[in-house]
């Protein structure tokens, strides 16, 4: 896999309840589609479990 996939499909984590994003999964509950990366995910994006802004969010390595 060349890195602009791994990039693409890197998963990030709340820092404030531990909620993952996985791309590869999207966020049904907040209307984005699967395969969506987390660059691609609207700034109002909040986190489904405690509503976190999406600059709560780290990448998981």
């Amino acid at each position: 896999m060349n890195e602009d996939k791994k990039e693409k499909f890197m998963q990030y984590r709340c820092c404030h309840c531990g909620y993952i994003y996985d791309p590869s999964k999207g966020c049904e509950k907040n209307n984005v589609k699967p395969n969506t990366s987390f660059e691609e995910v609207p700034e109002e994006y909040r986190c489904p479990v405690c509503k976190s802004k999406k600059s709560g969010f780290v990448p998981i390595k």
